[in-house]
């Protein structure tokens, strides 16, 4: 874990965030497996249960790849701030959803024991 210059919790390294977000985007993309469509298929009907849920699936790959390029450029400056801390929080909420999943970071499963 990094140090902050808040008092929050402590922020990631480098290396668990880029393992947090492959685990999300893992589970972003095996989510929409039933969206995806091959060559010369129809679009799926504007509304529909498969367009919306291909809608939630790209919103969150784009907003995990948000939070992790916001919290790279922390991490980077050394004295990572305010933004890398709600990056962070916002990223291990994303995380809650999966927290019986086995294959979930041992680490992180233990950060979301903690209450926040």
């Amino acid at each position: 874990m990094t140090e902050s210059t808040s008092p929050q919790q402590p922020l990631p390294t480098w290396d668990q965030v880029v393992v947090l977000r492959d685990f999300i985007h893992a589970r972003t993309y095996a989510a929409a497996v039933p969206t995806i469509r091959l060559n010369g298929e129809p679009p799926h009907a504007p509304g529909s249960s498969l367009a919306r849920v291909a809608e939630v699936n790209g919103a969150l790959y784009e907003v995990t790849s948000h939070l992790c390029r916001r919290l790279y450029a922390e991490l980077a400056t050394g004295r990572p701030g305010p933004i890398a801390d709600v990056s962070w929080a916002a990223l291990a909420s994303i995380a809650e959803a999966w927290r019986d999943d086995p294959e979930l970071p041992g680490w992180m499963s233990e950060l979301l024991v903690t209450p926040h």
